[in-house]
């Protein structure tokens, strides 16, 4: 046999071998096709919105998506899943706003392909950004929350989506953070609180500059944007994807734990805005957490989101409990009791952290220097020079209640320095250097009057020979409560 007709062989062989690789995918594939749209029902020439209106027994849904404005979303060339009420799912309920109705119609809607054969425990969002939790049942029937989907009216499908017969109205639950944003004047502190955090400013990527003022400044079509620490970076209450346990009480139940305090708080009417606010973040330490915990399977103890344990016993539960909502579960507490060692203990100035530092003169030299007999194994070296020169901390928290001042550093520079609160010394002046090195030094006692913020403040009062070579060298501040200090 001649060598092309060795070719002419192997050729016929692959040819041959080719043909039935590809019938016998062509099977599978479709096979795999008529699986995937068994029991289905398909309207290629139809919209979801046509198949909704051709549907006598979906009219009620119907007309409620052309009052809502939703039909011309619906007839767009995209991919939906609906899921669709019967008439009778619509007897019973209450009269609801034309604004209601648009997020309860929304609420039924998805930008998804979903079939049934994809039914199980799955969470899908809806397109006003909430999520409908399906769950299979063991008898292989599927629900949405206490809605049934039945079974023999799915998979209706159409060129731009697919719906699926549910016997109840899905009403969509509020999340925590719109929970609290609609609570009366009872909860205005918790709302003051959280408000307070918000931060609005220019959106410059969406305002339109439109043209200059007399000083030559850009003037813009302002589009304002808004953020919150806490909202966004503790406690993600507004997020939809997020869980969490909340604890509410009203205003009342909050002032009367501030008055059973008022030894460490003193008269919060003499308080400013930004003081008062410091002590509403201690009220408001215990009231959310992580995860959902129903009232019957409460723990023995919850981690707040700020990092406070408390011990559930110790919680006043009202008979308003297990408030369910889209991001979590909301109890009532009846009242307010924050454990004394959430807010009284000793408050540390590491002088090498940043943090409410302030220097009489920026021109000096400030840096971090090492040495491992510091708490944190560095130490704050400020190239002052001259008496009156000074660092000072803005220190937040700090009770109206007697504290014992304490400082050290390391045995260098010649200066005396002199510790002050408030413009007022407490104890005497020591000279940095024959303190010792690392030794802590005992200022004396300073009794507050007030709950919030202070300035303590270090202070060169007497030079070294050498004018011009007054540096300080400085490692804590530490500010012991008095009933603390001898423990």
């Amino acid at each position: 046999m001649k060598f092309s007709d060795y070719q002419n062989v192997i050729f016929n062989l692959i040819f041959i071998i080719s043909a039935c690789f590809f019938m016998f995918s062509s099977c599978t594939m479709n096979k795999e096709w008529d699986d995937y749209y068994h029991d289905s029902s398909v309207n290629i020439g139809d919209n979801v919105l046509k198949l909704i209106e051709k549907n006598a027994n979906y009219s009620r849904f119907y007309e409620t998506i052309l009052a809502t404005g939703y039909d011309s979303l619906l007839i767009k060339n995209q991919y939906f899943t609906i899921f669709v009420p019967t008439n009778s799912a619509f007897d019973g309920l209450p009269e609801y706003t034309n604004a209601e109705w648009k997020n309860i119609i929304g609420f039924h809607i998805c930008y998804y392909s979903l079939y049934s054969r994809d039914f199980g425990d799955i969470d899908l969002q809806s397109i006003i950004g909430k999520y409908l939790k399906i769950r299979k049942a063991d008898n292989e029937e599927s629900k949405i929350f206490n809605a049934n989907i039945n079974m023999d009216n799915v998979d209706v499908n159409c060129q731009n989506g697919v719906i699926h017969e549910i016997d109840q109205v899905l009403i969509p639950k509020q999340n925590i953070y719109e929970y609290i944003t609609e609570l009366d004047d009872d909860y205005s502190l918790l709302k003051r609180y959280l408000n307070s955090m918000d931060h609005v400013y220019i959106d410059l990527e969406k305002s339109v500059r439109i043209g200059v003022d007399d000083n030559g400044n850009t003037i813009y079509d302002t589009v304002w944007a808004k953020d919150n620490f806490f909202l966004d970076n503790i406690a993600l209450l507004n997020h939809e994807t997020e869980n969490y346990t909340t604890m509410l009480a009203t205003d009342q139940a909050v002032l009367q734990f501030i008055n059973t305090a008022e030894e460490y708080f003193g008269n919060i009417n003499d308080l400013d805005e930004k003081s008062f606010l410091q002590l509403l973040s201690i009220v408001f330490s215990v009231n959310f957490y992580e995860g959902i915990y129903d009232i019957t399977e409460m723990p023995d103890t919850l981690t707040s989101v700020v990092g406070k344990k408390i011990n559930t016993i110790d919680l006043n539960f009202s008979n308003e409990v297990n408030i369910e909502m889209s991001n979590g579960i909301i109890h009532l507490l009846d009242a307010v009791n924050i454990p004394k060692e959430f807010f009284l203990y000793p408050i540390i100035i590491e002088c090498d952290e940043k943090k409410g530092r302030r220097p009489s003169n920026t021109i000096y030299i400030t840096e971090i220097r090492s040495d491992t007999r510091a708490t944190n194994g560095t130490f704050l070296y400020y190239g002052s020079k001259f008496v009156g020169d000074y660092i000072e901390w803005s220190v937040d928290m700090v009770l109206a209640t007697t504290y014992w001042i304490i400082w050290t550093g390391p045995a260098l520079g010649g200066s005396y320095l002199q510790v002050s609160i408030d413009g007022i010394n407490v104890g005497d002046s020591v000279e940095c250097y024959y303190k010792g090195n690392f030794k802590p030094v005992i200022s004396g006692s300073y009794a507050f009057d007030k709950f919030g913020t202070k300035t303590v403040r270090i202070t060169i009062v007497s030079e070294e020979t050498l004018p011009g070579y007054n540096s300080m060298y400085l490692d804590y501040i530490k500010l012991i409560p008095d009933e603390l200090y001898n423990q």
